[in-house]
């Protein structure tokens, strides 16, 4: 009798112990966050919401849509109204470069929407397309939250049209600048 508590105890022990090791390894699978760029105190900081998802391995598919503006603006007769919004899409690969810190890399496509319009002039819309390479840094303080800066060198095409489709302009651009995102994510 005696014996068969004890082989039951080590059995539930063992087991237990089994089931927490599988625990540990497998790690997160979701990570949402918001991560913010042009940080002043004195006026407008843009940000842009971020969703990872583990595909395989150290491999997320990344979404992050990004909020540039939306204003209107009522004086008299005039009315403003000035939209402006993108999402994209990318693949991120991670390398652990120690217990708590990531390097990660991958690319990125991104599509953007604005729309200008105003009483005193005809609507504009513009529409971009563009890629680019994320380079990033994430540290987890525990197993829920994470910070990361990152940085996105890309390469876009705008189209800008205006009311009259003669008039309509296309510009080509490449963003090699020093920005870099920080954001704060949460694990799930």
């Amino acid at each position: 009798m005696r014996t068969k508590l004890l082989l039951s105890i080590a059995v539930a022990l063992l087991a237990a112990s089994f089931s927490n090791l599988h625990a540990q390894t497998e790690g997160k699978k979701r990570e949402v966050g918001i991560q913010f760029s042009g940080i002043n105190f004195d006026g407008f900081t843009s940000f842009a919401g971020l969703y990872r998802k583990q595909k395989s391995g150290n491999v997320y598919r990344r979404i992050r849509a990004s909020f540039g503006n939306i204003t209107f603006i009522s004086s008299g007769d005039d009315n403003d109204f000035n939209f402006s919004a993108g999402v994209a899409i990318g693949r991120e690969k991670r390398k652990m470069l120690d217990r708590k810190l990531e390097f990660y890399q991958g690319p990125e496509f991104s599509f953007s929407l604005g729309l200008q319009t105003g009483t005193d002039q005809d609507g504009q819309v513009s529409v971009g397309a563009g890629f680019g390479y994320v380079i990033g840094l994430q540290h987890s303080f525990s197993d829920l939250w994470a910070i990361h800066l990152e940085t996105i060198p890309s390469i876009g095409v705008n189209f800008l049209a205006g009311g009259d489709i003669d008039d309509a302009v296309v510009a080509l651009g490449a963003g090699f600048s020093g920005n870099v995102l920080l954001g704060v994510v949460r694990k799930f």
